[in-house]
């Protein structure tokens, strides 16, 4: 994984975080809607209930998984920010923090910092290579 790529996870992970969230909404929508879900209150006969225990599963599964994926977010967007932090440049470190933890476009990201496009991506490639070698660092140190 190259270390653009490690610091854009984050954000594809955060924007699967809300698709999962989402999709979980619906499902639980769905499940108040089915048939077997509405008749559960009044059916006490055995079996009746064995669809609407599968949706409550089928919900905290993904709520299960939902929060797993937060708890990894969370401690990337903790490495990442660690690493930004090391960049002596204020301005550097608002281009990434900016892109690669709260997901602004480039464009946004130079609207905000009050520079032009082609500076965003010139600061942001020196950054980079500032940065790199701690990344390569931190792979050598886990593998």
């Amino acid at each position: 994984m190259t270390f653009k790529e490690y610091l854009s996870q984050a954000v594809k992970l955060n924007k699967a975080i809300d698709s999962a969230i989402l999709r979980l909404e619906e499902w639980k929508k769905f499940g108040l809607k089915s048939r077997s879900f509405l008749k559960a209150s009044s059916d006490n006969h055995y079996g009746k209930s064995s669809g609407v225990e599968r949706i409550i599963m089928k919900i905290t599964d993904a709520e299960e998984r939902i929060n797993q994926d937060i708890d990894r977010y969370v401690d990337l967007q903790d490495e990442i920010r660690d690493l930004i932090t090391l960049l002596d440049n204020h301005e550097e470190r608002a281009i990434l923090e900016r892109h690669y933890l709260s997901g602004q476009t480039w464009e946004t990201v130079a609207e905000e910092c009050f520079v032009s496009l082609r500076t965003v991506h010139y600061l942001h490639n020196k950054a980079l290579k500032k940065l790199e070698p701690f990344y390569l660092e931190k792979i050598k140190e886990a593998g």
